[in-house]
């Protein structure tokens, strides 16, 4: 091709891209320009009453349903549902509650219907309120099942952030709110938090990725994996009996794409698509693991689709608002639901909330960064609040707005500046007794149960104090079943820096067990971990730890001492056995 040719046809093909490019940007105007929004009603907060009815209407009292035959639903009694398959082998359960004693009278109740022995238990997640009564229902033999993803993420959630995610979980769930003020938690019964202090998981005997066809006693059971509200989620179907079991990925509530406990970010997509998975098996009848059944092919049907419609809804919304240049907060303020779902009782915003999971999504792709160049170099926030209370006239006018504020929200952002000034919080009684009240005052108009629990939960360490979280016992066995990496990945997050900031030492472990072999280097407040051979420039070892696995999980969680170890004979130490109990006073015990 000569040069001129080649220059013509590029410049023919550039006008032509050109030409493409400037239909798609004007097709992207069309589709996002303003008007475009007026089909979504903007997200409410959803009126306490609506909050009362549901706990009447989509859970109600514990019961045990035949949900069709062999299969029995107990709800009512937990926060989560437990479902009973019988079979010819024995009992399948699926979901048994969260904790052994709650999961006792569970097992009696439903014994009364479905007697017998346990052949297997199905984890839907490995959420607490799933898992926590396994022990109550395992019988000698019991197969326990669930998706290959199971332990990373129950390990991730209730060890490596245990502390934060309890004492926010213990907040959101209202551990001290009365019944009359937070009468279930929109999911089901009222944690029993006494109860859960007694941990009953059994971690899973068998797993599968993918899709796992499974035959108990006659009775058929299609295992699918279905990421959703979890990553490590399945969805069962009976294909005999057209019964659809969906986990946490269906219930009667706007799904909780996002929770204020805090956790990693929830696969939007892949919920969605796992509910067209679900769709496709044309069940007749929808067992969730929360709130009431759904009966019929079409009822069914017609569920999952709104469902999943509301997810994407909710979305799409924030992509084409992302894409038209709003701020989160724009978003957050002005996403709602179409009218034809924004009435329907199972998309209420009563466990997830719209604007929450608004955040969530933008957030989850395009991070914390919303575009607003005055974002990205603030002031510090005591600097900003210092300066904003000089602006409003001082202390004295910021309180004065405080006690004539006609909006308790607009109250606590006026108290959140004094206490980012550090102002009348040191003395803690005025400015504590004032947040707590207008937290009740907000949370009066709150129906979502998550929300409710968590502003008057925070009220009441406001008035009485901060509590210490209560920590469950796990069992031996369950301690005994987590992977010994597992709690070296824990120690990393465990290092005491002030204790390590001068230190770069390492320590080489050795289990004859597992025939397992750990290098520990701390390297000025780092914690490092290397399975097999040390790195370069990982300095000589002070000791060589001999042991075994179940020595060193009681020694990582605090239930033994090193000197204990060794003088019973289950530690040795080659090396400086001083350096090394300096070495190990570094980390913070527990899991």
């Amino acid at each position: 091709m000569s040069r001129k040719r080649a220059l013509r046809t590029a410049t023919v093909f550039g006008g032509a891209l050109g030409a493409v490019l400037l239909v798609a940007g004007a097709l992207a105007w069309w589709l996002l320009r303003p008007d475009s929004r007026d089909v979504t009603q903007a997200a409410v907060i959803t009126p306490p009453g609506q909050l009362a009815n549901h706990c009447r209407d989509g859970i109600g009292e514990p019961r045990v349903e035949q949900v069709t035959d062999g299969v029995f639903l107990a709800i009512g009694f937990d926060v989560a549902n437990t479902i009973v398959v019988v079979t010819d082998a024995g009992n399948v359960v699926v979901d048994p509650g969260m904790s052994p004693a709650r999961a006792r009278v569970v097992r009696a109740a439903i014994g009364e219907h479905a007697p017998g022995k346990t052949a297997a238990i199905v984890y839907t997640h490995s959420h607490i309120d799933h898992i926590g009564g396994a022990s109550a229902w395992a019988d000698e033999g019991t197969e326990v099942w669930a998706t290959a993803a199971f332990a990373d993420h129950f390990i991730k959630q209730y060890s490596v952030y245990r502390d934060v995610e309890q004492a926010r979980g213990m907040r959101q769930f209202g551990a001290h709110v009365g019944d009359e003020s937070l009468p279930c938690s929109a999911l089901g019964r009222r944690i029993d938090f006494e109860g859960v202090l007694e941990t009953g998981v059994v971690m899973p005997t068998h797993t599968f990725s993918g899709r796992h066809e499974l035959r108990i006693g006659g009775v058929a059971m299609e295992l699918v994996e279905a990421h959703g509200e979890t990553h490590d989620q399945l969805f069962i179907h009976l294909p005999d009996l057209g019964v659809l079991m969906p986990g946490d990925n269906y219930y009667r509530a706007f799904p909780n794409l996002y929770t204020i406990r805090g956790t990693t970010p929830r696969p939007v997509d892949a919920w969605i698509a796992s509910l067209d998975a679900m769709r496709r098996r044309a069940a007749t009848v929808l067992v969730p693991s929360h709130t009431v059944p759904v009966r019929g092919r079409d009822e069914v049907a017609s569920a999952l689709t709104r469902y999943r419609d509301g997810i994407q809804w909710v979305r799409d919304r924030v992509v084409a608002a992302a894409n038209r240049g709003d701020d989160v907060d724009t978003i957050a303020e002005s996403v709602g639901l179409p009218p034809h779902l924004a009435n329907d009782a199972a998309l209420a915003p009563l466990y997830g909330q719209i604007d929450w999971s608004a955040r969530a999504i933008y957030g989850n792709q395009l991070g914390w960064f919303d575009g607003r160049a005055e974002t990205l170099y603030p002031l510090a926030r005591a600097d900003r609040a210092r300066r904003m209370i000089d602006a409003m006239g001082g202390p004295d006018a910021v309180w004065q707005n405080v006690g004539s504020a006609d909006d308790p929200r607009w109250a606590l952002s006026l108290l959140g500046l004094l206490d980012d000034a550090g102002i009348d919080t040191t003395a803690g009684a005025r400015w504590a007794l004032a947040k707590a009240d207008a937290l009740e005052a907000l949370a009066t108009g709150i129906g979502n149960s998550n929300g409710r629990g968590y502003l008057l939960e925070s009220a009441h360490e406001l008035r009485v104090g901060p509590f210490e979280p209560p920590v469950p016992r796990p069992p031996e066995a369950l301690i005994d079943s987590i992977p010994i990496a597992a709690f070296f990945q824990i120690m990393e997050t465990r290092l005491i820096p002030e204790r390590s900031i001068d230190t770069h030492e390492s320590v080489v472990f050795e289990f004859a067990d597992t025939d397992e072999r750990f290098v520990l280097t701390v390297r000025r407040g780092i914690a490092e971990v290397v399975a097999g051979e040390a790195l370069p420039g990982t300095p000589a070892p002070i000791a060589t730890i001999a042991t075994t696995t179940g020595t060193w999980r009681r020694l990582a969680i605090g239930t033994a001492s090193p000197l204990a170890a060794v003088a019973a004979g289950t530690l040795s130490i080659d090396g400086d056995r001083a350096a090394f109990y300096t070495f190990s006073e570094r980390f913070r015990r527990g899991i």
